[in-house]
């Protein structure tokens, strides 16, 4: 299967995961259930799913295949207790997004294009989101 990113034509939804990962000491410092985030991506609506999770020392990326039945949003926030927020992928401005370090948040706000210097924690990232998705 070719999909291309950018296009977005093959994902039904996209939606950006909060998770309370701790691998990391200074993770504990963030608002508990916020301190990390990826996003996931559900091609077709047929029970496959794209995750794009950047780590500390690499990016995941794996592709999941379950039942067109299966929730898997409501797995994600029962077995993993994660926040999951639909939203929508706009396109950014035609210049470079701000300079920031690569984080996690960096990472998501980069491919749902947002260009905000002051969203730099997974919990201001879930603010935004709110206030964006209300918008639209």
């Amino acid at each position: 299967m070719n999909v291309e990113l950018s296009g977005l034509k093959h994902f039904k939804a996209v939606y950006v995961v909060f998770v309370d990962n701790t691998s990391l000491w200074w993770l504990k410092l963030l608002k508990r259930n916020f301190r990390h985030c990826y996003v996931l991506f559900q091609v077709d609506g047929q029970g496959t799913w794209l995750e794009l999770n950047p780590m500390s020392n690499q990016t995941i990326i794996n592709l999941y295949e379950y039942s067109p039945d299966f929730d898997y949003i409501s797995y994600l926030e029962d077995s993993q207790n994660a926040v999951c927020v639909r939203t929508n992928v706009v396109s950014s401005p035609l210049k470079p997004a701000p300079i920031m370090a690569f984080t996690c948040v960096e990472f998501v706000k980069r491919i749902i294009g947002l260009h905000s210097r002051k969203v730099f924690t997974p919990h201001q990232l879930y603010k935004k989101i709110q206030v964006v998705g209300k918008k639209s």
